[in-house]
């Protein structure tokens, strides 16, 4: 779904429900925020609800009440950028590396909504790039991957369940 002013992928939801404006006013007051419409002081609020708990930062990027809209992909891929074990608690995570997460979740949010796909790969030439919109087997560096080298250090790539979900990470270079 898109609007003139956000964008909702409803693939795989886990809960759809018909709602009141007054029952959407309170999930929207609940909710962390969002890149797309939180303004100036979206990244210091994100910072604040990530750093404050002491759960995995891998499932805090998953609760809606950290950071609205944060899928699976953008999970891994975000969490590998950074080279951030997702087993981070998240009262660990330093201010500044939760910073650098808003500011890559905002320019990976905004390329997926420019170009319609998700290619989270920072190590593609120009040309791969292009191919990558076109083949999805090219788009991540640990999403979808699991047993499979990893692109940056060789190790192979892990798969666990958290908060419900596949999570795909690298033990190698995934140590801060």
């Amino acid at each position: 779904l898109a609007t003139d002013r956000t964008v909702a992928d409803l693939r795989g939801p886990t809960a759809c429900t018909v709602a009141t404006p007054d029952d959407v006013r309170a999930v929207l007051a609940a909710a962390g925020p969002d890149p797309r419409t939180a303004g100036p002081d979206g990244e210091a609020e994100f910072v604040r609800r990530l750093t404050s708990r002491r759960v995995a930062v891998g499932q805090l990027l998953m609760d809606q009440a950290v950071v609205s809209g944060i899928g699976n992909i953008y999970r891994a891929e975000m969490l590998f950028r950074a080279a951030l074990d997702p087993y981070t608690r998240g009262t660990q995570v330093p201010a500044e590396t939760a910073r650098e997460l808003w500011q890559d979740w905002t320019v990976l949010l905004d390329d997926g909504v420019r170009t319609g796909v998700m290619v989270t790969r920072a190590d593609l030439s120009d040309a791969d790039r292009r191919r990558a919109l076109r083949d999805r087997a090219l788009r991540h560096a640990v999403y979808g991957r699991a047993g499979e080298p990893c692109l940056r250090c060789g190790t192979r790539v892990a798969v666990a369940d958290m908060a419900g979900r596949t999570l795909y990470w690298c033990p190698g270079c995934q140590t801060g």
